[in-house]
């Protein structure tokens, strides 16, 4: 009887350092799957940023650009409503000229 309890600790024992054994090992592929997913995520993370900077980027260029072409076309009409204002102008001062010549 002693005997047997004594093989039952043993057992016991034994069967309890195995499943300590089995709970480090899980524990250590545990942490590893976090690591790995851990990983991805912050690889998806920077993925999602740099594609949301580039998107910004290009967003920004585009309204530059369009505000750089709004100016332009601003220009040329002003730039067309000072030369016909000069055109006449000119006229003007031709007949005056004219006239001063012609009496």
């Amino acid at each position: 009887m002693i005997l047997e309890s004594l093989q039952k600790i043993k057992q016991a024992e034994a069967d309890a350092q195995q499943r300590t054994e089995g709970a480090r090992q899980e524990a250590r592929r545990l942490v590893e799957e976090a690591k790995k997913e851990a990983e991805r995520l912050l690889a998806d993370k920077v993925r999602d940023a740099r594609s949301l900077a580039e998107k910004m980027s290009q967003d920004a260029a585009e309204k530059a650009r369009k505000e750089c072409q709004e100016l332009a076309d601003e220009w040329k009409k002003d730039t067309e409503e000072l030369r016909q204002e000069a055109h006449r102008n000119l006229e003007k001062a031709r007949d005056f000229i004219l006239r001063s010549l012609l009496g």
